[in-house]
């Protein structure tokens, strides 16, 4: 009897840890779909384990939704790559500021993208544009950028060239007409709607560390920072 009672307080158990584990994915997901982030973000939040940042998640879920891509054109490996793209940017010193700019400029090319090839884009073509789409704003926000062999060396490594990168660049900036301005009310909006969802931290995310120096922090940064020194230098002069 003692037996068959010790069994069925171990069955209860698990069954309160099942409902508990299923309430908090929900009230998650919930959380996160409040946010009006993009569907694919909040049906597979169990992903925000890949951001480098707690903020990082919500802000590319954000993001996505703005940019106007489908919910069949962003997938795990899509959002996997462009968690990984804002690690880099971080690790490359970049500000948050800095890296809400890059996404606010990035929307609007998007929107003018997807415009001329979003129907026939896959999920995996989808996720490349993505990323490219960010390098065109940090090539344009930032007077110090990281250059694309650095793109292509941690996030495209084994899937093109150098060289087709480029091609695929001037590709996008001619949908832009080669012009990567945005007006600064669309601006202003833009990243008032990203700064929303950078601000949710979740409880339960905790950022992944570098194993090593993934990015070009070891040569970038250093780089950067010299080089905003002098410019601060020059001004007091």
């Amino acid at each position: 009897l003692a037996q068959a009672f010790a069994l069925l307080e171990r069955e209860a158990v698990s069954c309160v840890m099942c409902l508990a584990h299923s309430l908090e994915s929900s009230i998650a997901a919930e959380s996160l779909g409040s946010m009006k982030l993009h569907p694919q973000f909040v049906q597979k939040a169990h992903l925000r384990v890949h951001a480098h940042e707690a903020s990082d998640f919500g802000m590319l879920g954000r993001w996505c939704m703005l940019a106007g891509f489908s919910a069949e054109q962003i997938d795990e490996s899509g959002m996997k790559l462009m968690m990984k793209t804002v690690k880099m940017l971080r690790l490359c010193d970049y500000s948050a500021e800095d890296i809400l700019c890059m996404l606010a400029h990035a929307a609007v090319y998007a929107e003018k993208t997807l415009a001329v090839c979003g129907p026939q884009m896959s999920a995996r073509e989808a996720g490349n544009t993505a990323v490219l789409l960010i390098y065109l704003g940090q090539s344009y926000t930032q007077d110090e950028t990281c250059p694309i062999r650095v793109w292509h060396q941690h996030l495209f490594k084994g899937y093109c060239t150098v060289g087709d990168l480029d091609g695929v660049v001037l590709k996008l900036m001619s949908f832009q007409r080669y012009v990567l301005r945005v007006e600064s009310r669309q601006l202003s909006e833009l990243l008032q709607q990203l700064a929303e969802a950078k601000d949710y931290q979740a409880p339960e995310l905790v950022g992944v560390p570098c194993a090593s120096a993934v990015g070009c922090d070891t040569r970038c940064a250093p780089v950067r920072r010299s080089l905003r020194g002098k410019v601060q230098g020059w001004l007091r002069v």
